[in-house]
C-alpha cells in the first residue's frame, strides 16, 4: 500500500532534517580533524630537535613549560579520544547522508505497495543513527547554519 498524504510530508521532512544532520556530521569530523592535526603538529614540533635547538637559545625556564604543554596536548587527545571522535562522525554523516537520499527515493515512489513498509525501515535506521548521535557534542549554532541552509534550497522555512 502506498503512503497516505501525511506520511508523504513525514517522508519529505524526514528527508530534508537527513540531510542537515548530515552536513553538520561531516562539518563537525572536519573541525575535529583540524584540531587533531593541530594537536599531533604542535607535539610533534615541540617535541622535536628542532624544538630544542631554537629552544636552547631562549632563557632556562622555557623548556619545561613547552613540555607541559606537548604532554597536555597528547592527553588532551588521548582523553577525548578524537580518532575514535572523528570516526564516529564521519559514520554518522555516512548513515544520515544515505538516509536522505533513501527518504528522497521513498518521496519519489510514495505510491508504491511496499512504500509503508520502507518508511518504518527508514525510521528505525534514523533512531539508530540519532542513538549514535548523542554521544557527539550538539553545536545549536552549527545545526541553525545547515539547517537555514538546506531550508533555503527548498524555500521553506526550518521546522520549529
Amino acid at each position: 500500500m502506498g503512503l497516505t498524504e501525511n506520511q508523504v510530508n513525514y517522508a519529505w521532512s524526514e528527508r530534508v532534517q537527513a540531510e542537515v544532520r548530515s552536513l553538520y556530521f561531516a562539518e563537525l569530523a572536519s573541525r575535529y580533524t583540524y584540531r587533531k592535526q593541530i594537536l599531533v603538529g604542535a607535539s610533534f614540533f615541540l617535541s622535536s630537535s628542532a624544538a630544542a635547538t631554537v629552544i636552547a637559545k631562549l632563557p632556562a625556564w622555557i623548556p619545561a613549560p613547552l613540555a607541559v604543554l606537548s604532554a597536555i596536548a597528547s592527553a588532551y587527545s588521548m582523553a577525548i579520544d578524537l580518532d575514535k571522535r572523528v570516526a564516529t562522525l564521519v559514520e554518522l554523516h555516512c548513515q544520515w547522508n544515505q538516509l536522505c537520499m533513501d527518504y528522497d527515493a521513498l518521496w519519489n515512489h510514495w505510491y508504491e505497495d511496499k512504500a509503508e513498509e520502507t518508511l518504518r525501515q527508514l525510521n528505525k535506521r534514523a533512531s539508530e543513527a540519532s542513538g549514535l548521535g548523542v554521544k557527539m557534542p550538539h553545536d545549536e549554532p552549527l545545526v541553525n547554519k545547515w539547517e537555514e541552509r538546506v531550508y533555503a534550497r527548498f524555500r521553506q522555512a526550518p521546522a520549529q
